[in-house]
């Protein structure tokens, strides 16, 4: 992971439907600001407004950017990190397609109440991507999701 002032992430949300991911979006973009990142945040209008709302003067995340106008002008060499938040098979084949065009560093955050649906999200990530994987069952408690976060971090340099 580049910790470099000027690098650039770019943070790939799923739909907000489970609780724990928005504020676990924001724990994340802080992490990385402060390893020197400039984030930003794309996501379906609901997800992003919800960011919105909960970031209102931006302190956590630096940009945000609907998914099909990010999608629609990504180029590879854009972003030195791409996190995903996936709770779900649609969120899965996002990231699969920003880390394809990205080709760059990829962590995969991999949510879901139920743990059949959990390692089915898990494989398929794996099967299709060549990326850090952060996986745990989740819903309205983010303490598994954010010890494996903060593990992840401190490991990086």
């Amino acid at each position: 992971m580049k910790t470099e002032s000027t690098g650039k992430a770019l943070m790939v949300l799923g739909c907000p439907e489970s609780p724990v991911q928005i504020p676990l979006a924001i724990y994340t973009s802080h992490k990385l600001k402060k390893k020197g990142f400039r984030v930003t945040v794309t996501a379906n209008p609901a997800a992003l407004r919800l960011v919105q709302v909960a970031d209102p003067e931006g302190i956590y995340t630096d940009e945000m950017v609907d998914l099909e106008s990010c999608l629609n002008e990504l180029a590879e060499g854009d972003y030195e990190f791409l996190a995903g938040f996936v709770p779900n098979d649609a969120a899965a084949a996002y990231l699969v397609t920003f880390a394809g065009i990205l080709n760059t560093e990829t962590l995969a955050i991999v949510f879901d109440r139920d743990a059949d649906v959990l390692e089915e999200l898990v494989n398929e990530i794996m099967e299709t991507l060549d990326a850090e994987i952060i996986a745990a069952r989740a819903h309205h408690n983010p303490a598994p999701l954010r010890v494996r976060i903060d593990r992840f971090m401190e490991e990086k340099p």
